[in-house]
């Protein structure tokens, strides 16, 4: 998806789906993220790259607009997200808990990330229709 300001492209990193924004994010850029977002939740993706390293933010809208886009994001997928030290300073002040986690490269993801992780997030999730008690906590 590309605009004159904003280029959204899809990929992988090793066997997770990645989304790079490059470009310029401005407030109104936020329904197609959360688009993009939510068609990976509605596929059952458990866990998402978004790199957004190379994107810059136009004024606090901009910034605002992504900050709630990973807001929005379930308790059932956990968001990889790479950026820039001073961005990566402000997304650390929202508070997002486990379900975002901030990187400073790819190189940083790959290195604890695999395909097969058992990824833990803030709200047990069961694995059969039939399951109805909670495992015990380690």
């Amino acid at each position: 998806m590309e605009s004159s300001e904003l280029t959204i492209s899809v990929g992988e990193l090793i066997g997770v789906p990645r989304v790079t924004l490059r470009g310029s994010m401005a407030g109104w850029h936020d329904q197609a993220i959360l688009g993009v977002l939510n068609g990976f939740g509605d596929q059952d993706a458990t866990s998402l790259v978004l790199d957004i390293a190379g994107l810059d933010f136009a004024g606090t809208d901009g910034l605002a607009a992504m900050v709630n886009a990973l807001r929005s994001v379930g308790p059932g997928m956990c968001v990889h997200v790479v950026a820039s030290a001073p961005i990566a300073s402000t997304l650390c002040r929202a508070a997002f808990g486990p379900s975002v986690r901030l990187y400073s490269s790819t190189d940083e993801i790959a290195e604890h990330l695999s395909p097969a992780e058992e990824l833990l997030t803030s709200r047990w999730i069961a694995t059969d229709a039939e399951d109805e008690e909670m495992p015990l906590a380690a």
